[in-house]
């Protein structure tokens, strides 16, 4: 009885240690991103936009030091699924997704469409079967793209960044195109495409998707929970001044 209590002890000092040590280590956060107007953006060589700020106020509330990459999304995708003490952001928290990814907190809600022509003979109420004889671009490995590969779409052209497929539109290759309404509006302004030509004609059957910041699940439990709490201070503080 008296070994077995020994033995505790010594994991608990061995554990303090441990966690002591991490303290002191000059822990370096990878946190990667891609160029999503306007939530996330590239302005004069700087990642910036509202999603980017969060980011940043909550790591620096942790104290902690971090490098900002911006990739194509599959890229920040896969090395937040296979490598440590990376996190990603504005990842969309769904079923599929729930157990790949620490989460800390939520971002912002969005709702998705799909942009089409504005003579097209698609509507709200269009089958879903029916839809599937678009051709529809998505972003590789997206909430959408998974969302629409899980019911069954085929006809999908996958490509790097949204914008581009307003570029495939604009050459008559897609028929369709998955926005949020203020991205939608916001990448029509930025980049001056001709967006008379489309409007929203079909609500997709995901309910509000919530952007999240999230850890690799390789990561660091210490540090998830130091994140964590930070996002919960900065948080707190930002209800705060909305309340004033």
């Amino acid at each position: 009885m008296r070994c077995a209590a020994v033995f505790c002890l010594l994991i608990s000092l061995v554990s303090y240690r441990a966690l002591a040590f991490e303290e002191q280590v000059d822990i370096h956060i990878k946190v990667v991103t891609e160029d999503t107007f306007p939530v996330q953006y590239i302005e004069n060589g700087v990642i910036t936009g509202p999603a980017t700020k969060l980011v940043e106020q909550v790591l620096i509330t942790a104290n902690l030091k971090y490098d900002i990459e911006v990739l194509p999304w599959a890229r920040a995708y896969y090395l937040a699924r296979t490598e440590p003490n990376v996190l990603i952001y504005s990842l969309a928290r769904t079923p599929a997704r729930e157990k790949h990814f620490k989460w800390i907190g939520r971002i912002m809600a969005l709702d998705y469409y799909l942009y089409g022509a504005v003579d097209a003979n698609i509507g709200f109420s269009t089958p879903i079967a029916a839809l599937k004889n678009y051709r529809i671009g998505t972003v590789r490995d997206s909430a959408v793209d998974q969302h629409l590969r899980a019911n069954g779409f085929k006809n999908l052209t996958t490509v790097v960044q949204g914008t581009q497929n307003f570029h495939l539109f604009a050459q008559k290759r897609i028929d369709l195109l998955p926005a949020n309404q203020s991205s939608f509006q916001a990448i029509c302004l930025q980049y001056a495409f001709n967006c008379e030509a489309l409007k929203p004609l079909y609500k997709l059957d995901i309910s509000s998707i919530d952007l999240f910041m999230a850890f690799s699940r390789l990561s660091s439990d210490h540090i998830v929970e130091k994140v964590h709490s930070a996002y919960q201070q900065v948080m707190k503080k930002r209800k705060a001044l909305l309340a004033l």
